[in-house]
């Protein structure tokens, strides 16, 4: 008796035509989600920026119910436009720490003494994450050049934790801001009260983005941290967002020319101060009344100038 035998074989796996044929479609796939899911991440980024800015607005009008004001943007004395060497420099970001919950960055703060004395050093070290862009990289303790005028405005090496959020204190784009660089809320040395923001404070900018914009190891930046203060001074008609090519400001090196003089390639004083953001196609800002919005790079410049001011009928 002979036993019949299919002539069909069954099949036990994939061709190796097949298998390639699967690996391209799982390929197509994921590329088609990637941007999906950075999209996703970055806008859940954004709200968590947006989040930290509500969060520092609801300290500063903490600070200026108990105090009537809002804070400076830096603690010193200013006499015939010029600072005396009076003040402790604090920075507003460690003037609102009270209203922050952020007791232990506080109790650390010695404000007898100079921001950049050494019993400060270790205050100004500590990272607190709502001053930090979760889209921003640059999130550690960094060397920050800063000017001593005890010292004849040497510049000096301090390590401190970063800021990714400036105080709006002025510009020069309008006719106005080239004769007046006190036009914004946060100022360098004196304070500013609701009743003198007289464009209103939904019209009037408090605070905005200014991330770090080095691209070398370490990171190097002298306008970024929270213990010292940060500050925009918008004088230049580029775009927000704006990033030049010079070696400094690469770098992150500390060069500031008032006057335009030295060298054309690290001239980067029109930009330092400036809004600048990890995001893409604009910067979040904080307004005097505590909301927050969104400003794009392609806003008019006009509109980013009289955003600014506070009290220029605009």
């Amino acid at each position: 008796m002979y036993r019949k035998h299919s002539s069909r074989r069954s099949r036990c796996g994939f061709t190796l035509v097949e298998l390639l044929v699967v690996i391209a479609i799982i390929g197509i796939l994921i590329g088609l989600l990637l941007p999906a899911v950075q999209a996703a991440r970055e806008a859940a980024r954004r709200m968590k920026c947006a989040s930290n800015l509500k969060q520092i607005g609801i300290a500063m009008h903490a600070y200026h119910s108990a105090l009537e004001t809002f804070p400076p943007g830096k603690l010193g004395t200013v006499r015939s436009g010029k600072y005396t060497g009076e003040g402790n420099l604090f920075g507003w970001g460690a003037l609102i720490l009270p209203f922050c919950e952020a007791l232990q960055a506080q109790d650390l703060c010695v404000f007898k003494i100079k921001v950049y004395e050494e019993e400060n050093i270790k205050a100004g070290q500590t990272i607190l994450p709502f001053y930090i862009c979760p889209s921003d990289s640059n999130r550690e303790v960094r060397e920050i050049l800063y000017p001593n005028p005890d010292r004849g405005w040497a510049l000096e090496t301090l390590k401190l934790a970063p800021s990714h959020y400036a105080g709006v204190s002025s510009e020069t784009i309008s006719e106005k801001g080239e004769k007046n660089d006190e036009l914004g809320v946060l100022l360098q040395w004196r304070s500013v009260s609701a009743s003198d923001i007289r464009d209103g404070l939904s019209n009037t900018l408090l605070l905005a983005e200014a991330s770090s914009y080095e691209t070398v190891t370490p990171a190097t930046y002298d306008n970024g941290s929270w213990l010292i203060g940060t500050n925009i001074f918008r004088k230049n008609d580029r775009e927000i967002n704006f990033r030049p090519t010079c070696e400094c400001f690469q770098k992150g090196t500390w060069w500031w020319n008032p006057d335009g003089s030295g060298s054309a390639s690290c001239d980067c004083s029109h930009y330092q101060y400036d809004f600048r953001s990890q995001h893409p196609g604009g910067a979040h800002a904080l307004m005097c009344d505590g909301s927050v919005r969104y400003l794009s790079a392609q806003m008019n410049l006009n509109e980013l100038a009289a955003l600014i001011t506070r009290a220029a009928g605009d």
